[in-house]
């Protein structure tokens, strides 16, 4: 039974509610948009698989399955000898049928088998439902005569079991969009629904490259960490980016892995995907600030300190700019805070040209405060950097009559360089640099100022 936690409270005095984990096995895609559509609030774990292949190999792998429901209409199955597969995998499980044909003559064989219900094609979603919360009625019964004293007992192995299952059965969800390439990265064979959501035709793609939906900014890192992954005959999970024929961005959870030949030589690439976009959208939302579409400083706080590490890790120097537009309060009071938020938009559009690296990253933090992190780049090179930002801020010749001598937006740069042997955390950092940006304020303002070490 799928856990989720329900028995670590050692002072229940009740056996609560089970979730229920569901493997619903089923070839059409409009029914399956339909599942999802109906059942993506409810408690219970449903696991989509299109074919019987794929439910039988997750049968094998795992005991934590309480309820099958099964399409039996596929081409050239043996209904019966797979059902009695399934049942000789598990013996107690739920078993529901569902298929658009007249098979009452095999009525026997089902109650031989156990099979909990049949449903004819098509069927209402509320009769599904129901079926499903009267097995539900019935598996917690049959768990709440359990001994609590021996849940207790084994609530630390139902745990880890959970988390197992939980690494286990994720990848099978769901993963309606396939495509194939040959060692090439030509691309042989691709579903229908992936290339509709592509807006390809079929012919447009096949034979060509897989770069042909490939996001250009996507971390090189993952991709170099893919290729190494299957090459050597393992299977890749991970979250990639693409853009449609159209441009926009699709967020995919995919399965990469190779496809071999009788004699274990890897001919190509299989790819199963699962479209998360929505998701990501609202991830994307929560750590972006909403009026440059710069980083905001919720997500500033995370990224810094992971870039921190990662910069130790891999020996790299790591760098934090802090970046403040120059008298931008009296900006503010002689042209108005609509001109205030175009020039605030004006200056994060520079920021966002120069970090378009895969370990670049430009945060508003604040009113007319910035940030860039970013690593890797050398001694020589940071003040280069450093000043084709602030020489483009001030060549955008935004008006401004108050500052001071200039005349038109500016920014003062604060800058600290970590180098691979300082020790500094992320506090210390953010210290430095904002006390270089201080300091380039006094100093007139329009400057870029490293922070030196030595004062540290």
């Amino acid at each position: 039974m799928f856990i989720k936690g329900v028995f670590c409270n050692i002072n229940f005095q009740i056996i609560k509610r089970f979730v229920l984990n569901i493997l619903y096995i089923e070839s059409n895609n409009k029914l399956v948009d339909l599942i999802n559509k109906n059942y993506s609030n409810i408690s219970h774990e449903i696991i989509l698989v299109n074919n019987p292949t794929d439910a039988l190999l997750l049968l094998e792998q795992t005991k934590k399955i309480d309820l099958i429901i099964t399409e039996i209409d596929f081409p050239e199955l043996n209904i019966i000898a797979y059902l009695r597969k399934i049942r000789e995998l598990k013996k107690d499980i739920f078993i529901v049928v569902t298929s658009k044909l007249d098979i009452y003559s095999s009525f026997q064989d089902f109650q031989d088998l156990k099979i909990s219900a049949i449903l004819k094609k098509p069927f209402p979603i509320n009769k599904l439902k129901n079926i499903i919360n009267q097995i539900d009625e019935k598996i917690n019964i049959i768990l709440n005569k359990y001994e609590i004293e021996k849940l207790k007992e084994n609530c630390l192995n139902l745990q880890i079991l959970n988390q197992e299952l939980n690494s286990f059965i994720k990848p099978f969800k769901e993963f309606l969009f396939y495509s194939e390439t040959d060692l090439e990265g030509n691309i042989v064979e691709i579903s229908d629904s992936f290339c509709e959501l592509l807006g390809f035709k079929k012919e447009e793609v096949l034979g060509k490259k897989h770069s042909i939906i490939k996001y250009p900014l996507e971390n090189p890192l993952k991709y170099i960490d893919l290729w190494q992954t299957v090459s050597k005959g393992k299977i890749w999970i991970g979250e990639l980016q693409c853009k449609n024929k159209f441009g926009h961005d699709i967020w995919f959870k995919s399965i990469i892995f190779p496809k071999k030949d009788i004699n274990g030589n890897i001919i190509g690439y299989g790819a199963k995907r699962q479209n998360i976009t929505d998701r990501k959208i609202a991830e994307l939302q929560s750590i972006t600030d909403d009026l440059t579409g710069l980083y905001n400083k919720r997500f500033f706080k995370q990224i810094f300190l992971s870039e921190r590490n990662r910069a130790k890790r891999n020996k790299k120097n790591l760098l934090l700019l802090m970046l403040d537009i120059d008298n931008f309060k009296k900006y503010n009071d002689m042209y108005g805070h609509f001109e205030g938020d175009k020039a605030l938009k004006k200056v994060a559009s520079v920021l966002k040209r120069n970090s378009k690296r895969a370990n670049d990253f430009a945060f508003r933090l604040g009113g007319e405060e910035f940030a860039i992190v970013t690593s890797n780049i050398s001694y020589e090179k940071i003040v280069t950097y450093c000043e084709r930002i602030r020489e483009s801020i001030l060549n955008l010749k935004i008006l401004h009559k108050d500052n001071t001598d200039i005349g038109f937006i500016s920014v003062s740069i604060g800058v600290f360089n970590l180098e691979i042997e300082d020790s500094y955390n992320c506090d210390e950092i953010y210290k430095f640099a904002d006390i270089a940006l201080y300091e380039a304020k006094n100093l007139g303002r329009n400057k870029v100022l490293i922070y030196k070490k030595q004062n540290v």
